[in-house]
């Protein structure tokens, strides 16, 4: 077993803020001081939703703050939503077809939540784009395996 340090005198690998970040987190996420998870986007549905949850039931709103995703990782969980591309990486890639610019393309389907009224919003990745796309129901089709 490796007794190398790093510069905040951590064996190497154990240390935050020295340890590689994971894919598809991203390097700053967002936080409340009483949250549960971490978000990798400060406009994400989940976390107005947990916000407005709070407010309703008189509870305190804190302050959605940004951090360095070490800072969290390790104590706060992944949002099944805004981190869903993080949280599917062990399973198998569940293909649809997405339009874009008036085309139909293949993309993976990483999760759908329901909206208002019955609509569907639906996270779907480009393998040529680094992120995550979110697209009305309309716009995505023919959910299949590959």
């Amino acid at each position: 077993m490796s007794t190398e340090r790093c510069k905040h005198d951590f064996l190497l690998g154990q240390c935050g803020s020295c340890k590689e970040k994971p894919e598809r987190i991203n390097e700053q996420v967002f936080a409340t001081k009483t949250g549960q998870v971490f978000h990798n986007w400060v406009d994400c549905a989940f976390l107005r939703i947990g916000q407005s949850s709070a407010d309703s039931q008189g509870l305190r709103n804190h302050p959605i703050e940004r951090k360095h995703w070490s800072s969290v990782f390790w104590t706060l969980g992944p949002c099944e939503w805004c981190c869903a591309f993080y949280n599917i990486q062990e399973e198998t890639p569940i293909y649809c077809e997405a339009e874009i610019d008036g085309r139909w393309v293949t993309a993976q389907k990483i999760k759908e939540r329901f909206t208002i009224y019955g609509h569907r919003e639906i996270q779907v990745w480009f393998e040529s784009l680094p992120d995550p796309m979110l697209l009305p129901d309309n716009k995505v089709r023919s959910h299949y395996p590959k």
